[in-house]
């Protein structure tokens, strides 16, 4: 029988590969998955957003920001975390609102640029999945995932680069996520503190093309 993790897992991946809608950022990808958790015939018995766990429960919780997990299922008493990632570079599309189409275009995904901060957002997320399941009995495990139409995330940066142990190309990644140059602005920042993970995790990438955007995505159970 299949695990809760293994179950959301299959889930978000039917999400991602059967929505043809451009999401516009982070918040509506987190909307629109959840939406789509709490239809699934899976009939899980709650899909929670913006799931605040006080940062004083986790042991080795070392940033200063407060723990609110994207979502969180439960089902059967068990409790399964999904932290996202929508990193994006510029979109512009002809919208329609209220069934009409506007006339001009409109930059509907913001170029986000600094790719380095986003690969460690996304080993920072499979930290804090890691101190929530080591801390309560209820989380077996849980899911960090990433969505971008960024190549520059598949491809990943050259190994003299400040932030080559973060990064998120294809196969197996060691623990240790630290800046190369700790005397670096990214290393000096509290947000940015280099960590290791508890495990090594492997990514595996995959694509499909939304309103003509080529878009990656990959998950990493933890």
């Amino acid at each position: 029988m299949a695990s809760l993790v293994e179950i959301v897992r299959a889930d978000v991946f039917a999400f991602i590969e059967s929505n043809e809608e451009l999401l516009f950022n982070e918040r509506d990808l987190q909307m629109h998955l959840a939406t789509w958790l709490r239809k699934s015939a899976n009939h899980y018995d709650d899909v929670d957003v913006e799931y605040y766990v006080p940062k004083s429960e986790l042991e080795n919780y070392i940033w200063d920001s407060e723990l609110r997990l994207d979502i969180v299922v439960r089902k059967d008493g068990e409790y399964c975390p999904v932290e996202l990632k929508y990193k994006t570079r510029k979109v512009e599309r002809t919208i329609t609102r209220f069934d009409e189409e506007l006339k001009d275009k409109v930059v509907v995904m913001k170029n986000q640029g600094a790719q380095d901060l986003g690969m460690y957002d996304f080993w920072k997320d499979v930290r804090r999945v890691e101190l929530v399941r080591n801390r309560f009995e209820r989380v077996k495990g849980g899911l960090a995932v990433f969505v971008t139409n960024d190549e520059y995330y598949v491809k990943g940066s050259r190994k003299e680069s400040n932030n080559y142990l973060l990064n998120l190309t294809e196969g197996t990644h060691s623990p240790i996520k630290h800046w190369q140059n700790e005397q670096s602005a990214c290393a000096q920042m509290k947000s940015y503190k280099s960590f290791e993970l508890e495990n090594s995790y492997t990514i595996a990438w995959r694509d499909k093309i939304v309103d003509d955007v080529k878009f990656y995505y990959q998950i990493v159970t933890i």
